[in-house]
């Protein structure tokens, strides 16, 4: 029998690594990852985020920052976890940049890094990442 209703949606779905080992109850913020490289997400909206087999609500429940994740309140030990990306632009891993400059081209090694640039001003802007 064909399938009937709206076509199932398909994209750049991706599950994150687990950080259950380290909730202890007392630790609120914990670095997100996919294969043990950094992961930064583009915003909370993002990721669907299941604490004690409890869906999380964005902003409410937990925050990101850069490669990192803020809970309210800090997980139980033992809690399980897991996180799914929802949406990402990038699906394939970005381990090296290509930067054109006037004295020719230079190859910057990332491997999780965080690039920053300083502008006419003195001010450091970062750039985060997804290396996923």
């Amino acid at each position: 029998m064909a399938y009937i209703g709206r076509q199932q949606s398909s994209g750049a779905f991706l599950k994150l690594d687990s950080i259950s080992s380290q909730f202890n109850g007392s630790t609120t913020t914990f670095n997100l990852s996919i294969g043990g490289d950094a992961f930064f997400p583009d915003n909370p909206y993002t990721l669907l985020v299941s604490l004690g087999g409890i869906i999380q609500e964005p902003i409410t429940s937990f925050t990101i920052v850069d490669d990192q994740i803020a809970f309210a309140a800090a997980p139980t030990a033992g809690a399980n976890f897991f996180c799914v990306v929802l949406a990402t632009t990038n699906v394939a891993p970005l381990k090296t940049l290509t930067v054109g400059s006037r004295s020719g081209a230079k190859t910057l090694d990332l491997h999780g890094r965080k690039l920053a640039i300083i502008d006419r001003s003195g001010t450091k802007h970062g750039i985060p990442f997804n290396l996923a």
